[in-house]
């Protein structure tokens, strides 16, 4: 797309297992410059290595559930805390970390819409994507 269109920046979405993609394709652990992207988001991410987070060179955003036994509130933290000491080193990785509560892994695509709280995360998830990829894509 870069070179055939001439775009200059590609976006990426993961949600779950996609998440771990997100971060390598978004830093120098699992993908060449030209198939690499500019930025990410992720919502429920699992499997993420902090090595691939610390290889982060574009903005990340990323959506998490209260209860996730894959991505857990020490993952979570963790991830905080390297993306934390990135935006403060030299790269100055830009990031975003929403939790939302009352809702499970896989809430931003198979959350219950009955449910107040599942519809409102997952909807309020959805939007998080948009305005990142506004902020930081366009």
């Amino acid at each position: 797309m870069r070179e055939k269109y001439g775009v200059k920046k590609i976006g990426g979405v993961g949600y779950c297992f996609g998440g771990k993609y997100v971060a390598r394709f978004l830093g120098e652990t699992g993908a060449s410059s030209s198939a690499s992207i500019s930025v990410g988001y992720t919502a429920h991410p699992s499997f993420m290595q902090p090595d691939e987070l610390r290889a982060i060179t574009g903005p990340i955003s990323i959506a998490a559930a209260e209860t996730d036994q894959i991505f857990p509130a020490e993952q979570r933290r963790l991830t905080e805390d390297i993306l934390k000491e990135m935006s403060t080193g030299d790269k100055k990785t830009t990031y975003q970390i929403n939790l939302y509560s009352g809702v499970v892994h896989g809430f931003a695509v198979r959350g219950d819409i009955k449910d107040a709280r599942a519809k409102y995360a997952k909807e309020k998830a959805f939007q998080q994507a948009v305005e990142w990829f506004h902020q930081w894509l366009v």
